[in-house]
């Protein structure tokens, strides 16, 4: 701070549930049409790029060609929005709880 200045308090505010939610389901479905292409261009090295994530398991014993017709993707596609929208509208809400909550004990 120079001579004179006060900090400023940090400004906490809400977040609203909905464009929460739509901002997680965009970017859920954006990385799902990534890991498609992915899937379809490299299949063994996506596979094994994954397989790094499973400490103890290895997919490649369970993997099995990927069949990704039109509809599939599309249903994935759906299903990947509509349960990361619930999941960014849970987290506004939840955040939001916390935020009065804190406020509440002056912790900010």
């Amino acid at each position: 701070m120079k001579g004179g200045e006060k900090e400023m308090p940090e400004k906490t505010t809400l977040h609203y549930a909905h464009p929460t939610g739509l901002a997680l389901s965009i970017t859920a479905g954006i990385i799902y049409i990534i890991c498609v292409l992915l899937v379809s261009l490299w299949p063994v090295e996506f596979l094994n790029f994954f397989n790094n994530w499973v400490h103890g398991i290895d997919l490649t014993k369970i993997a099995i060609t990927p069949q990704i017709t039109i509809g599939g993707f599309f249903i994935g596609l759906v299903e990947v929005l509509f349960v990361a929208y619930l999941m960014g509208v849970l987290y506004g809400w939840l955040y939001n709880l916390c935020v009065i909550h804190c406020k509440k004990y002056g912790w900010i």
